[in-house]
């Protein structure tokens, strides 16, 4: 396919393409099998008259229009492969008159593309390190849970206190009249969990095994059964049981009995070297996200718009996936927040913008280091994601890297991936304070009013700092 590229204003693009021959009389014999398909012709069978009696059925302009709708967009694609170019919106095509069979095709398509991303620097950005200290409240905490794991529950004839564990029998009634689903018996409950209406919960401490007691309940406005939501009830209530918990002593037998290590000091060294492992994995995330951030401001490069619109497209769909996961519609999403859709949409249009401006530094630095991931590459990749997550990793490879789509995703995700490591590589670590100093330091506003004029440069972490000339 002959394909002739010329260069136009604003990333722009004209394509100038010819068809083969071969390839548009392939496309009206396509058209011409599946209009076939719908023509009836006396004496033969639907599908089956000569193909000469189809075409004078079908008519040319028909025939014509079939095998545009159903090839053109493979004809543009290829001169696009052939081009090597990378569009970023839908094309406009033009041609003088349509394809017939045994001529040459000719037309053209003008299409914004991608723009080539540039950064200004990669090397030397600031990310902020938090420090990993782990709290001693959480290691104390941790080892709380579990001696709550294994605590004694043991009976007490003393009234009814928060943390006790209760067996009750109930009955509610609205107006004198019972209600589905407010009774129950045998029913057990720890006091302060949260599983009771607070008004039920309050009503019932200080009661003692086999006492009986009448508590006043107003179910919440937003109760989940509407019938019952902003009612006054009331509950019978008989406390048949009430236990405490005892907790163990944290010793030496404590641990041997919560754990595989045979004192009390291994077991907390474990459980601070387990927070430790987390936070250091937390820290080495916001790192790199911090690192990602700074790369992003450093790209000078604008983002195309139809990039951004196709983001904010996915955000927008991935929004109402998690609103339906959750048994919420749009519609329903919207009255909650008090958002037109419109409102909606353009909400999410600075996260789309962040998201194409974040890709584009990220390529820019990718093609600066030359990376390239091959086929082996991604299989690696599939094989440790595989076993982490203990499937079969020749099934998760053939499955993955079966499909041109998906391999063709990976692909440019690990690129990106390790353009990122690059980044964080050669980046500066900073505290979080030195962050928010520096974030608090200066501002274009700040220097605005300073100086009363509008200031000429912007300030960014990761760049010098302005002086006053």
């Amino acid at each position: 396919m002959k394909t002739e590229l010329h260069e136009l204003p604003e990333n722009r693009v004209r394509l100038q393409v010819e068809v083969p021959v071969e390839d548009v009389d392939h496309a009206f014999d396509h058209a011409l099998s599946d209009l076939a398909g719908s023509v009836r012709i006396p004496g033969f069978r639907k599908g089956k008259a000569p193909k000469g009696l189809i075409k004078q059925r079908v008519g040319e302009d028909a025939l014509r229009e079939e095998a545009l709708d159903t090839h053109l967009s493979s004809w543009y694609q290829r001169a696009v492969a052939v081009a090597g170019i990378d569009p970023v919106d839908r094309p406009k095509i033009d041609f003088d008159e349509g394809p017939a069979e045994g001529v040459i095709f000719s037309f053209s398509a003008e299409v914004e593309v991608k723009p080539k991303p540039e950064v200004s620097s990669y090397k030397g950005l600031e990310g902020v390190r938090p420090p990993v200290e782990v709290p001693e409240e959480a290691v104390a905490g941790e080892l709380e849970r579990l001696q709550l794991s294994v605590a004694e529950l043991s009976p007490v004839q003393r009234g009814a206190q928060e943390g006790d564990f209760l067996v009750i029998d109930f009955a509610g009634s609205i107006d004198g009249e019972e209600f589905e689903g407010g009774k129950g018996n045998d029913y057990g409950v720890e006091l302060g969990a949260g599983r009771l209406l607070p008004d039920m919960e309050r009503g019932i401490v200080g009661m003692k095994p086999g006492e009986q007691r009448d508590v006043a309940v107003v179910f919440p406005p937003d109760y989940p059964a509407e019938q019952l939501a902003g009612k006054r009830a009331s509950f019978a209530v008989t406390v048949k049981d009430v236990k405490e918990r005892t907790l163990p002593e944290l010793d030496d037998e404590f641990a041997k009995s919560v754990s595989e290590f045979d004192t009390l000091a291994e077991l907390r060294a474990d459980v601070e070297e387990r927070f430790r492992e987390a936070m250091q994995q937390e820290s080495d995330q916001i790192y790199r996200s911090s690192v990602l951030d700074d790369l992003a401001r450093q790209l000078t490069t604008e983002p195309p718009e139809p990039m951004v619109r196709s983001r904010m497209a996915e955000m927008t769909r991935s929004l109402i996936d998690g609103l339906a996961s959750r048994g919420l519609t749009a519609e329903q999403y919207l009255q909650l927040t008090g958002q037109s859709s419109e409102q909606l949409v353009e909400a999410i249009r600075p996260q789309a913008r962040d998201a194409v401006s974040k890709d584009m530094a990220l390529e820019a630095v990718a093609d600066a280091e030359g990376i390239e991931v091959t086929d082996e590459t991604i299989e690696s990749w599939i094989r440790e994601q595989a076993a982490a997550a203990e499937e079969d990793a020749d099934t998760a490879v053939d499955r993955l890297m079966g499909d041109p789509a998906t391999l063709t995703a990976l692909r440019i995700d690990l690129r990106l991936q390790k353009a990122l490591d690059v980044a964080v590589d050669n980046a500066k670590e900073i505290t979080p304070e030195q962050a928010d100093a520096r974030a608090k330091l200066w501002t274009p506003e700040k220097e605005s009013e300073a100086a009363g004029a509008k200031p000429s440069t912007i300030w960014t972490p990761g760049s010098p700092e302005p002086t006053n000339s």
